[in-house]
């Protein structure tokens, strides 16, 4: 039997990552979920610590399986040790996290933004600094090519973010220490997220596409009326995820952002706008495209552009209002009705409290009743 020790480390606080630490002589490597071994277990998407406690000692025995049968050795020596991530380039190393990116439940946009980030990173390193590996990546070098983009601080950011998110990939993939992302400054940015709409912009837009265009129309009153985002989760729909005469939509973990499995109400309004649509379709078909193959990622944003200078000029909308607003728009809607927290983050399928939070406060959200109460007094 292999020689090799397993230590489980499972916080109760959800916003901290559970994971297995893993030693085989006198190395560690940390594993977060089943995705190395072929297993679909992800304790970190779980809802409560009780069922991630669950998770991670299935995890666990999943993984002994494969450590006593020699199995999980051979694919770090195959797919990425400590010793191995030394000898790589940072070409290849950029490339096994862009290869591990598109296995995940992401965006073919974001999936796209990252390719173009390494590519563009590579090209601007020195070719003794790419072939260098890891251990020669320097912070400074980093910043020195983000500064490029400090012109537009949005932009400085998002590339930040999108290096971040490679360098922690590979972090997890070789579980080596060093995070040259530490020393790479940040950027203050004004939030410039999708203005919502008054109730009574709502209902003209809403009135403007049912005229104009159906598709869109649909798209916005699904993302309004279900909370589900409009590029994905909308765009994907198919006449077999509604459920119990349509009023109900099922996604499974793949088909939504969150990972879970999702059931969302379907109110009357929309029920009665996509019924018809959804009965004449086959179970395969997409309620936009009416085939089996939806329309491209970028469909709803070419038909909103084409629209939206008209109802610019018509004061249907105004700027930040975009397809989003719909879906943010619902969700100021019932935290002002209900101020119930849980039941919104139920609602928008995020995958918690903290997420709901930030997505409230980044909204401008706030309740002048319930400042009054907290105001210091004489």
């Amino acid at each position: 039997m292999h020689q090799y020790e397993i230590k489980p480390y499972c916080p109760t606080d959800l916003s901290k990552r559970a994971y297995l630490a893993i030693y085989i002589e006198g190395r560690r490597y940390r594993e977060y979920n089943g995705q190395k071994i072929a297993v679909d277990l992800k304790p970190n998407r779980a809802k409560s610590a009780k069922e991630r406690r669950a998770l991670l000692g299935k995890l666990e025995f999943e993984f002994r399986k494969k450590l006593n049968d020699g199995s999980y050795q051979k694919l770090l020596n195959k797919s990425g040790s400590h010793d191995s991530a030394d000898r790589l380039s940072l070409d290849e190393l950029f490339n096994s996290a862009l290869n591990q990116k598109k296995t995940s439940n992401l965006s073919k946009r974001y999936v796209s933004d990252l390719k173009k980030l390494s590519q563009d990173f590579l090209s601007f390193l020195k070719k003794d600094e790419r072939d260098g590996g890891i251990k020669h990546l320097k912070a400074l070098r980093i910043q020195q090519y983000l500064d490029n983009f400090r012109r537009t601080p949005q932009q400085y950011m998002n590339k930040w973010r999108h290096m971040s998110a490679l360098i922690g990939v590979l972090k997890r993939m070789y579980d080596f220490d060093a995070d040259p992302m530490r020393k790479v400054s940040k950027i203050k940015t004004k939030a410039t997220l999708h203005k919502i709409y008054t109730q009574e912009q709502l209902r003209d837009v809403l009135d403007y596409l049912k005229v104009n265009h159906e598709n869109m129309y649909l798209c916005c009153l699904i993302s309004y009326g279900c909370f589900l985002r409009p590029h994905i989760e909308v765009r994907n729909l198919k006449s077999s995820h509604f459920k119990n005469n349509c009023t109900e939509i099922h996604l499974s973990g793949n088909e939504n952002k969150s990972g879970r499995i999702r059931v969302v109400y379907v109110p009357d309004y929309v029920r009665d706008a996509v019924y018809d649509r959804v009965q004449n379709l086959s179970a395969d078909q997409n309620l936009f495209s009416m085939k089996q193959i939806p329309f491209n990622v970028y469909y709803f944003n070419t038909v909103w552009s084409r629209h939206f200078k008209t109802m610019l000029d018509l004061s249907l909308v105004e700027q930040n209002q975009t397809i989003y607003s719909f879906r943010h728009t619902a969700a100021v809607n019932v935290y002002k009705k209900t101020k119930d927290l849980h039941l919104l983050q139920q609602l928008l399928g995020h995958s918690n409290m903290i997420v709901t939070l930030k997505y409230l406060r980044g909204l401008g959200v706030h309740n002048m009743e319930e400042l009054k109460e907290v105001m210091p007094v004489l």
